[in-house]
């Protein structure tokens, strides 16, 4: 049962990345010149997760045959050691081993930090441009997960802002928000310095 619930959110995953795909069907507008089509991208990241949501739940599902794996080869060891197999001590030290190693509780506060930063993006990406927003969310991002250092979380937050600005504008051709005012003449030094137009 327990396998069963690591394995739900995955499947429920599974299923929003279908319904997301069936609701791009509709979309049927080519591109001009030979470029791809406005649902190409979305379409090859919903399959993507799609897939790895699939990957994810046989992985948790399939984590039965590997606890009882560890099982005897716990039991082996007890044996090389010359204690009991299967006595009521080695079956509890195995059970409490096996407790301890599965057990990895809920985080809420990262969990809602991270609820709460995405919401905070998809808000202001508009205003501040996809380059500056996509920066500071994945310097926070990183830091509410547990990884805060004063100078890698920035750079490194930067490297991968421009290199996804860089991707989307100069080789997918996808348009994206610039943002106003200075954010938004930041961009367009962004777009003038990578030739995009």
């Amino acid at each position: 049962m327990a396998k069963l619930q690591r394995a739900a959110p995955y499947v429920l995953l599974f299923g929003f990345s279908l319904f997301c795909l069936w609701s791009l069907s509709g979309i049927t507008a080519g591109a001009a010149d030979g470029q791809l089509g406005p649902a190409f991208w979305p379409r090859l990241i919903l399959s993507f997760m799609a897939l790895l949501c699939v990957y994810e739940a046989l992985k948790r599902l399939a984590g039965a045959k590997d606890q009882f794996s560890g099982f005897i080869e716990r039991q082996e060891q007890a044996a090389e050691r010359g204690d009991e197999v299967g006595s009521v001590n080695t079956l509890m030290a195995t059970s409490a081993q096996q407790d301890e190693e599965s057990a990895n509780p809920l985080q809420m506060g990262k969990l809602l930090g991270g609820v709460a930063l995405i919401a905070l993006y998809a808000i202001g990406i508009e205003a501040l441009g996809f380059f500056v927003s996509s920066t500071l969310f994945l310097s926070l991002f990183a830091a509410i997960g547990g990884f805060r250092h004063v100078i890698w979380n920035p750079v490194v937050s930067l490297i991968g802002s421009f290199g996804f600005f860089f991707i989307f504008m100069k080789v997918a051709y996808i348009s994206l928000p610039l943002g106003q005012g200075p954010f938004k003449a930041l961009s367009l030094l962004l777009m003038q310095w990578m030739g995009v137009r």
